[in-house]
């Protein structure tokens, strides 16, 4: 989609945007409101381009260092259209602009009310899924956890915004805390209500599947880590859910809460140990990728 991005500074800001943007063809419109801003006071400058100009313009903001001068807000109107820049409409990508992704990572990391209540609904469903020994159940818990973009929050905060780093980190601790917890309350209930023993529960499958750490399982969580931020930076979010499946990061945490809860220390450890492994797939593959396309998309146009 074609951006809409906004820049309120003073009149010689706006004025050397406008020289360095006037004859640039992908963009569709730019509108000068002078005198318009009273905080932070000056002009309002206006411009609306194609996807991939977008992130060519704030990469000029960078460069000017107009990112910590002015305001900026970045918005996607419905349809833009120009004859003489159809082309590189047409054309546009998806890729989301480096300060648009943590945006969305704020939005959808921050350990709000709703987020823990998700991470601790998905612990509680995983757990009679895991009880029951019915994978169907434990998907639907994995596809109710918000449990990746916090991951990829640490990194993302790593590799550029260092706020993120402590933000993710508060999110990650917050959220499993509420999902193991929330599993270990849940498993009591689960084995009432299913007639399951301690033993059978130690016996399942899918209880003794997500303790394994093998070779083939590290390899598709990691694979699943590069498509996650992909996912993420290309405002395709509906499709991290399939990554929350390819990972094993919900059932292996509810079982440490599970293990918790029946006296089952080798249930901790061996859930802990997977869980673990499954981390650090996300932080190596996802941080891989924010890498690459970080040097590639959002580097400084002083840089280029």
């Amino acid at each position: 989609m074609p951006r809409q991005i906004e820049f309120a500074g003073a009149p010689a800001e706006c004025k050397l945007l406008l020289d360095r943007l006037h004859d640039h063809p992908g963009i569709a419109r730019i509108t000068l409101h002078s005198g318009a801003s009273r905080v932070p006071q000056g002009d309002v400058l206006i411009i609306e381009a194609a996807n991939q100009v977008a992130g060519e313009i704030l990469n000029l903001f960078r460069e000017l260092n107009l990112l910590h001068s002015g305001a900026v807000s970045i918005s996607e109107p419905n349809a833009t259209i120009r004859a003489q820049a159809s082309q590189t409409i047409s054309e546009e990508g998806n890729d989301a602009i480096w300060e648009e992704t943590g945006a969305m990572m704020r939005q959808d990391t921050n350990p709000s009310f709703n987020f823990i209540a998700l991470m601790g609904l998905s612990g509680a469903v995983a757990a009679f899924g895991i009880v029951s020994d019915t994978i169907h159940i434990v998907i639907g818990a994995m596809l109710i956890a918000p449990g990746f973009e916090p991951l990829l929050r640490v990194i993302f905060g790593v590799l550029g915004d260092r706020h993120s780093v402590t933000a993710g980190l508060r999110a990650n601790a917050y959220g499993y805390l509420a999902l193991a917890a929330s599993a270990a309350v849940a498993t009591p209930v689960a084995l009432l209500v299913s007639g399951t023993t301690v033993e059978q529960l130690a016996a399942g499958h899918w209880a003794n599947y997500w303790s394994r750490i093998d070779a083939s399982g590290t390899a598709t969580s990691l694979v699943a880590g590069f498509a996650g931020w992909i996912i993420v930076s290309s405002r395709m979010k509906v499709l991290g859910t399939g990554v929350m499946v390819a990972l094993a990061l919900i059932p292996a945490l509810a079982l440490v809460g599970m293990g918790l809860a029946t006296g089952l220390p080798h249930l901790v450890l061996g859930r802990a140990s997977r869980w673990t492994v499954e981390v650090l797939c996300v932080l190596a593959g996802g941080g891989l990728i924010i890498l690459l396309k970080r040097k590639l998309f959002f580097q400084p146009a002083s840089e280029g």
